[in-house]
């Protein structure tokens, strides 16, 4: 046994409330949510919304029950109403935005 381990184990019931839905998404709507209402700057905001953005558009592939796309639809829809509260859009995100 490694005593110098950074794996934490998980006690948790198969399709209880701390059961980790799909490919072990540790990302949910309420994470979205919770930067969208922060209190933070818009930049500071958008930029952790991107970041999201960026580690579920790697991990995509993996993505067999469809779980990552409504995520990341729903991060271009933080990150656009972001924008419209004053933060230029970028046009990687939605290419609709010119």
């Amino acid at each position: 046994m490694k005593n110098d381990s950074s794996v934490d184990p998980v006690d948790a019931q198969v399709g209880g409330d701390a059961d980790i839905d799909g490919i072990a998404q540790t990302l949910t709507l309420d994470d979205i949510q919770s930067v969208l209402m922060s209190p933070e700057p818009i930049e500071q905001r958008m930029e952790t919304l991107k970041n999201m953005r960026d580690e579920l558009e790697a991990r995509n592939h993996a993505d067999f029950g469809g779980d990552i796309a409504a995520l990341m639809d729903e991060l271009d829809r933080a990150i656009n109403q972001l924008a419209q509260d004053g933060f230029s859009a970028d046009p990687a995100v939605d290419p609709n935005i010119r």
